[in-house]
């Protein structure tokens, strides 16, 4: 039945509903219409059907949908709602099964393909399948009747600011921009409030229009929504008045018709600049437009619960109207894809996140919360000669990576593996007694050499064998015998290697750099003299994604006082830094009491670290994360062993969280799951427990899978001989983990078959192991220990990443706003913050326990001097705090502060009489110049942080998108509020 067939009969139904008689006494139109649908069809009788266990804490179930009432159903209004292309509600689209229903795609419909776990449980067409259509197209309200929908006036102020790189020249010179100027921004003005479509997180973001180029920027806006027809353009659909045929739009009928004078200036605009053809001579983006955008569509990642504007989380697709879309909006879509969800640099699309979480994990995918959509994926089952008609959605993005690539090749951005290639691998080669920890970087190494050798790997990338090794240090003027090598990593393009290295026990370990032929080696930070009696070491590099700078961790610290030791273990304290591919312009990132370390970077050009946590109980090794742009430090992995508030009715509680003190050797795998090493304190060598992490899931709590159905676990240790725990002897420990092109883990590996702790000795070997079978093949072994392993792919060079609008913790830098040395932080709900701050289990969070706060106080941390050797506070440690000032909460918990920047800060929650609520314990840090919003307001923190943190109740079933997230993220009583000033 076609999609105008079907609204035939939907009509034809509503004519008969709206003659009925009066219904019976207490009984709604959804009690006695809908809901016996639902019931019969959807509630089963048996687990794993849509409804909730009683007995169940969590409130789950199947699909996160419970249609046993009225209200539960309406906590997913995602799913009773048309969105973007897809003009049948979700719930009608998983109820017939896949094949059964239509969506239009430029000039042509397309069969969606949409699985349901129960099958199909009704036919288009049918009673039951109507009456639902028909209630859900008038609101899918109790009554049965269509809502109003008046039309919502925005509250605050508009945004001046025009994002960084933007260039206006163009859309000044067009020949639209003064009919833009005169008749199309006097009917967008109302629209952008600061809860609208000013707020700087939302999808069609717009300026206040003050000048020329925030006009320009606002037109390149509305120019992303304009479609053919002209009156399917999202910007004229979407305001329109819902029984004119448009919405859904939170903000309500803002164009009363067709006809009314704002509708048709808007129409004559977009008439006039027309919708831009994409991807003109371009094979990869024609490519993308004409198959892999409908693929995408057709199994439903663009649903608004899944990968649209609206979700909660990162893969956001533009979803066009009614199947179409501008050329923006498929730029933008091909661009993030293609930029930070797939790997072109592999033959393989499964290296790839977007295909990885698609796929059967049984061929190489991941766990996916929406499943594997696309199935099967076979590269052997991929025939040589791409046919559109039979090829299975894996073969679809295996071509597009096969076209993609062959113009990469053309440019000289990655191998070509036709027939096989050879890629760099280097490694460093030291003595099995060399067993510091990687806090313990101060202590002399020698007799280590960087090494390299040639990896073979097959058309598809499979790593078949290793070549012999030769030193690197050739050029280096030292010997390899005598000096302390470690942490290589190599350039984008494979050309060129950085690494650290100390030349004897006298000299601080410095970054230097070589050619991956051994040409040209020189150190790029020159040795300094100790100070406070330490040494300034700079170490462990990684180059940036552009391979214009090296990020690395430095002793130098503050040039008044640096350097320091740490607060726990008494060493000399790291922070991490950058600097200019020659060396020149240092800059610090980091500026805590604990050390950070080991940098890496991520493939959108965030950097990634390990930080060092002190706080009373509290000692930990977690992963951070942090932008380019110096903005949003930012928890990653592994906050906590134990986490607090395991409920929220009994705060002292608690329940093992990822269950090791220590993650380190934290990089970014292909396919953007994360590798680490997981490790008690105490472990020598960097030893411990191989783990791969899946930052789409959430929150990891040790032991819950097994008792709690519903619940994915976001952390795997790949081999069990491994348990990376001291106090009994590990069988195996693994240490430095990378991903290979055939999707295997290149990891060192020794078994110790002894204590973690007191291990004197560790033989690595480089091997590739299994992540699915724990299957070891060894890469580069023989006498002494072989580790910091890594291996040269060449790939295009990547973008840096800045904050976003998009952001819930949306920043800038703006040093004009904050004043020299100073940053203003703004927490729309601060005890809503604290709760994941402070604790993180997928429990319910204790908000209202938090809601006697009245006022947020905040600390600075001192470091401890460079000759402390022992502290008095707690646990031991050395603790300093001084009170830097205090500021009250607004009637919604929101406050806006500017306090110092580029030094650690104490957070605390306190009520009326200055007595501590909660205390975050932990240090946080803002950069100079930085303008942050950090957290999101209650009643919306389900919406947009509940998929991955859960809900605040603890209910699976709150866990819900809605429209109003974007723009209603930053939103709050002190949004706009000038900020009170703390500390000197």
């Amino acid at each position: 039945m076609t999609m105008r067939a079907q609204a035939t009969l939907v009509c034809a139904i509503a004519v008969v509903a709206a003659c009925g008689g009066d219904p019976p006494p207490g009984k709604t139109y959804y009690q006695r219409t809908v809901e016996p649908i639902l019931r019969a069809s959807c509630a089963g009788n048996t687990s794993g059907c849509h409804s909730t266990n009683p007995t169940d804490p969590h409130d789950f179930a199947a699909g996160n949908l419970d249609v046993t009432s009225f209200e539960r159903v309406q906590k997913r209004r995602d799913l009773l709602r048309p969105f973007g292309p897809y003009q049948v509600p979700l719930l009608l689209v998983k109820s017939v099964g896949a094949g059964q229903l239509q969506i239009a795609y430029g000039d042509s419909f397309r069969d969606l393909q949409v699985l349901h776990g129960g099958g199909p449980i009704l036919q288009v067409g049918s009673d039951a399948y109507l009456t639902l259509l028909t209630w859900m197209e008038n609101g899918a309200t109790a009554n049965g009747l269509p809502p109003p929908t008046p039309a919502v006036t925005g509250q605050g102020v508009c945004s001046t600011a025009v994002p960084p790189g933007f260039d206006p020249t163009s859309y000044l010179a067009n020949p639209n921009f003064g009919s833009f100027r005169s008749s199309v921004m006097p009917v967008l003005a109302g629209c952008s409030a600061g809860s609208c479509h000013g707020a700087p997180q939302s999808d069609f973001y717009l300026t206040c229009g003050s000048d020329d180029t925030q006009l320009a920027f606002n037109m390149s806006q509305a120019w992303a929504f304009v479609d053919n027809p002209v009156d399917e353009s999202q910007f004229l659909r979407v305001p329109l008045a819902a029984n004119q045929g448009g919405g859904p739009h939170t903000g309500g009928d803002q164009l009363a018709s067709r006809q009314s004078a704002d509708y048709l200036a808007l129409r004559a605009w977009a008439e006039a600049v027309g919708r831009i053809d994409f991807g003109q001579g371009d094979p990869g983006r024609r490519f993308f437009a004409d198959n892999v955008q409908p693929l995408l569509l057709t199994r439903g990642c663009a649903f608004e619960a899944c990968h649209s504007p609206d979700a909660g989380n990162d893969f956001k697709l533009r979803a066009g109207s009614q199947g179409f879309f501008s050329a923006v909006s498929l730029e933008r879509n091909y661009k993030l894809l293609r930029g930070e969800f797939m790997a072109m640099e592999f033959p393989d699309a499964r290296r790839g996140r977007a295909v990885a979480k698609a796929v059967l994990e049984s061929d190489g995918g991941i766990a996916h919360r929406g499943g594997p959509v696309l199935g099967g994926a076979r590269p052997s089952d991929c025939p040589a000669v791409f046919d559109l008609n039979t090829a299975s959605p894996y073969c679809i993005m295996q071509e597009w990576v096969r076209v993609e690539r062959q113009a990469m090749i053309g440019r000289g951005e990655v191998e070509d593996y036709a027939g096989g290639t050879s890629l760099p691998l280097v490694y460093v080669d030291r003595s099995a007694s060399h067993v510091t920890d990687p806090l313990e970087f101060d202590t002399f190494q020698g007799g280590s050499d960087l090494r390299v050798a040639t990896v073979n790997v097959t058309d598809i990338g499979a790593v078949t064998s290793v070549g012999a090794s030769t030193s690197l240090l050739g050029t280096c003027g030292v010997t390899a015998a005598n000096v302390d090598v470690r942490a290589p990593d190599i350039r984008y393009d494979g050309t060129s290697v950085v690494f650290a290295m100390r030349t004897s026990a006298n000299d601080p370990l410095g970054v230097w750099r070589v050619a991956v032929d051994g040409s040209g080696c020189q150190r790029i930070t020159p040795p300094e003299a100790d100070r406070n009696g330490l040494k300034i070491h700079n170490f462990d590099p990684a180059w940036s994604p552009d391979g214009a700078w090296i990020v690395f961790a430095s002793t130098r610290g503050a040039a008044a006082t640096g350097p320091t030791r740490s607060r726990k273990r008494f060493l000399p304290q790291s922070d991490i830094w950058r600097m200019r591919a020659d060396g020149t312009g240092p800059e610090q990132l980091t500026y805590l009491t604990g050390s950070e370390l080991s940098p890496q970077m991520m493939r959108e050009g965030r950097i990634t670290m390990t930080t060092e946590k002190v706080s009373g109980d509290l000692y930990q090794l977690a992963g951070r994360r942090l932008n380019w742009d110096r903005t949003d430090y930012h928890p990653l992995l592994a906050q906590r062993a134990t986490s607090r508030y395991a409920t929220t009715d009994d705060l002292t509680a608690t329940r093992p969280s990822v269950g090791f003190s220590q993650a380190t050797d934290i990089r970014e795998a292909p396919d953007g799951d994360f590798l680490a090493i997981f490790s008690d304190t105490g472990a020598r060598g960097g030893a411990g427990a191989l783990a791969v992490f899946n930052r789409s899931i959430g929150p990891f709590e040790a032991g819950r899978t097994a008792v709690d159905p519903g619940y994915l676990s976001s952390v795997r240790l790949i081999d069990p001989d491994a348990p990376g725990h001291v106090g009994a002897a590990s069988a195996h420990a693994y240490r430095n983990p990378s991903g290979l092109p055939d999707g295997r883990i290149m990891v060192s590996y020794a078994a110790p078959n002894a204590d973690l702790a007191t291990v004197t000795s560790l033989d690595w070997d480089v091997v590739a192991i299994d992540p699915r079978t724990a299957a070891r093949t060894v890469l580069v072994g023989g006498a002494g220990a072989q580790v910091d392993a890594v291996l040269g792919v060449k790939r295009p060079p990547g973008d840096l990443y800045e904050n976003r609008r998009q952001l819930v913790f949306g920043g800038r830098i703006d040093t004009a706003a904050t004043g020299a040395d100073r940053a203003i932080i703004h927490l729309p709900d601060a005890p809503m913050v604290f709760t994941l701050l402070t604790g993180n289990l997928r429990r319910g969070r204790p908000v209202e326990a938090f809601r006697g706060a009245r006022q947020l106080a905040v600390f600075g941390e001192a470091p401890a001097p460079a000759g402390t050797t022992s502290g008095s506070g707690p646990g031991g440690i050395f603790q300093q705090r001084t009170l830097l000032g205090k500021a009250a909460l607004r009637d919604d918990g929101s406050v806006r502060i500017n306090v110092p920047s580029g030094q650690p800060v104490v957070f605390e929650l306190q009520d009326g009489s200055g007595a501590a609520i909660v205390n975050l314990g932990e240090e946080h840090q803002v950069s100079p110049g930085e303008v942050i919003s950090m957290g999101i307001g209650e009643d919306l923190f389900d919406a947009v942080c509940g998929g991955c943190h859960g809900s605040v109740t603890g209910s699976e079933l709150d866990v819900a998108v809605t429209p109003d997230a974007l723009t209603g993220a930053s939103q709050s009583l002190s949004a706009t509020a000038d900020p009170i000033r703390i500390g000197p």
